[in-house]
């Protein structure tokens, strides 16, 4: 049997970590290997393994089991440099013994210096430190100057962290988002199975979550006014909207389409519903209730009409549509 990865170690956070330092974690993980922002090839499988993990671990009863399995397994010791929601990690106290020891050390150190320091006032004349010629050979006072180092920095500039796409602009992948600051409104489909489930949100704060919109259509509407955007098995979100056909009145498969730009009013007959077909007009996008018009579903072969008013219509398991009027 394969051993199971170790999802905190995958997300930089330790077993202890809150609910809260795992999304961080992900997020700023996400943005360093995001396809979009980093052309290794390597990133893709490790934001492969950072959605699993995230799938893991961002679901308390998931979390839960994963635990029970990682103790089982012997993976739950501690490892070092793991983020845990503590700014600074715990110092072990000093013996007495040591402590006596590090002051005769600096104790030393500082009468070694202050002899240093008498020794180079007498070498020069009244104690006094004559100022350092200029070093231009013109002696152009415009002249650049060295700069000199600052002890215990280091020399290499720190490398900045990379900044997320700009809204409007590529792809987010399963989790919570903030709107007009980490991903645009707009219109956005999942490129993922039906398994996917969303939910739009008026607020982050509070013990409860403010849902103004739900559903599980591969297409929605990210609305200015949402606070943020969640999703779950959805794979990733494009607002690239490719039709499903060459025209709107070609056969059409499994999906969220839009009625009149990607298929065409009129009556539509499904080829297959031996696994169960289910069908949905839509009005609107957000996942409001009321924004689903006419819906069915059956075993056997059906004939829908879709109207020039629908905005969209929403169909999984019929196999392919073909317009018959």
């Amino acid at each position: 049997m394969a051993m199971e990865p170790d999802y905190y170690e995958i997300l930089q956070v330790s077993a202890e970590a809150e609910d809260e330092v795992i999304g961080v974690a992900y997020k700023r993980l996400a943005r360093k290997y995001h396809p979009d922002l980093n052309p290794d090839m390597t990133a893709i499988r490790r934001m492969r393994d950072l959605n699993r993990a995230i799938e893991i671990l961002g679901d308390p009863q998931k979390r839960r089991e994963y635990d029970a399995r990682r103790r089982r397994s012997g993976g739950h010791k501690a490892k070092p440099g793991l983020l845990t929601g503590s700014h600074a990690p715990a110092v072990k106290p000093t013996s007495r013994r040591s402590r006596v020891m590090l002051f005769s050390v600096f104790f030393a150190g500082g009468v070694v210096l202050g002899l240093a320091l008498i020794l180079v006032l007498l070498v020069f004349d009244g104690g006094s430190v004559s100022p350092a010629p200029d070093a231009s050979p013109s002696g152009d006072a415009s002249a650049p100057t060295a700069t000199p180092a600052v002890a215990g920095a280091s020399s290499a500039p720190a490398t900045p962290e990379p900044t997320p796409p700009p809204p409007g602009s590529g792809t987010f992948s399963n989790g919570t988002w903030l709107v007009g600051e980490e991903i645009a409104p707009g219109i956005w489909r999942a490129l993922q199975s039906r398994r996917c489930a969303w939910k739009r949100l008026s607020s982050l704060e509070g013990p409860v979550e403010n849902v103004v919109g739900s559903g599980s259509q591969l297409t929605v509407e990210i609305k200015p006014s949402d606070a943020a955007f969640w999703s779950d098995g959805c794979g990733w979100w494009s607002q690239i909207l490719t039709p499903p056909s060459a025209t709107p009145s070609d056969p059409f498969g499994p999906g969220t389409w839009l009625v009149v730009e990607e298929i065409a009013p009129g009556l539509w007959q499904n080829s297959d519903g031996s696994d169960g077909c289910s069908w949905a007009r839509l009005s609107r996008l957000d996942g409001d209730p009321s924004a689903t018009t006419a819906f069915g579903s059956g075993f056997s072969i059906l004939i829908v009409e879709i109207t020039k008013a629908d905005y969209a219509f929403d169909s999984w398991g019929c196999g392919t549509w073909t317009r018959v009027g």
